[in-house]
């Protein structure tokens, strides 16, 4: 239940619920006593430039890409590695579908990462990680397994770590079996830091390999980039979610 509820919570705290909360402050306090009016009219405006900017792929881009870009993935095979730990992403369980059509695209590069990285490290097992879609049916880490299995991982190299809902769980139970091994973390790049973070915490220094990178470094824009779009209002919703998240958990570990 309190999982649930500080899920909800934050959604008031995202990019567009956040502007749309401005915004609306703004046009209340317009249709209050004429002395409100004036600081109605900044709410507004200043709901519609955070409204701008967080859904502007190129000021995302530039935001985010020294956050992302804090760890880079494995190029060294050079390393004696004993585990591949995947952390748990989402996705939608439908039978109809295959299974890598059923991750959601940060979590199907997760297992694509951890495949590329099996491919280096033959000798390391490779760790899914992750609860229950939605808290029902299967969960996220055999979801992964299927995968990587289509993928021509041996099943004897696969083991799994279902019984978790979040980043803090995983690394916890994790942290047990993993306290006096080498091993490397896959997650998504705006994840990485984070995720870091709370195994850090739990006494696990981990090789950090992110993926599904959402940011890119450049000037060379074309003019229709600059329009408010799902791109960039992803990127804010994934900086802001992250950020959101490395705060609660400083506070409360």
């Amino acid at each position: 239940m309190f999982f649930t509820l500080k899920k909800v919570i934050a959604r008031f705290f995202f990019p567009l619920p956040l502007a749309l909360e401005i915004i609306l402050l703004g046009l209340f306090l317009t249709f209050k006593k004429h002395s409100y009016r004036k600081f109605g009219q900044i709410f507004i405006g200043l709901g519609c430039i955070f409204l701008y900017l967080c859904t502007c792929s190129p000021f995302m881009d530039q935001i985010m890409y020294p956050f992302e870009h804090r760890y880079l993935p494995v190029r060294d095979s050079n390393m004696s590695i004993e585990y591949i730990v995947v952390l748990g992403g989402g996705g939608v369980e439908d039978k109809f579908l295959p299974s890598n059509s059923q991750l959601d695209t940060w979590t199907l590069a997760r297992v694509v990462e951890s495949v590329r990285l099996k491919k280096m490290f033959p000798q390391a097992k490779l760790i899914y990680s992750g609860g229950k879609l939605f808290f029902r049916g299967i969960s996220n880490a055999e979801l992964m397994k299927k995968v990587a299995l289509s993928l021509g991982v041996p099943e004897k190299d696969i083991q799994i770590q279902k019984n978790v809902k979040n980043t803090r769980e995983e690394a916890k139970a994790l942290s047990l079996k993993l306290k006096y091994k080498r091993f490397i973390l896959v997650t998504s790049a705006s994840h990485m830091p984070r995720a870091m973070q709370i195994f850090k915490h739990y006494g696990v220094v981990p090789i950090p390999s992110p993926c599904a990178y959402l940011s890119k470094r450049t000037s060379n824009y074309f003019g229709w980039e600059f329009f408010p779009s799902f791109a960039g209002l992803q990127k804010s919703e994934r900086l802001f979610y992250e950020l959101l998240g490395s705060w609660w958990f400083s506070l409360t570990s």
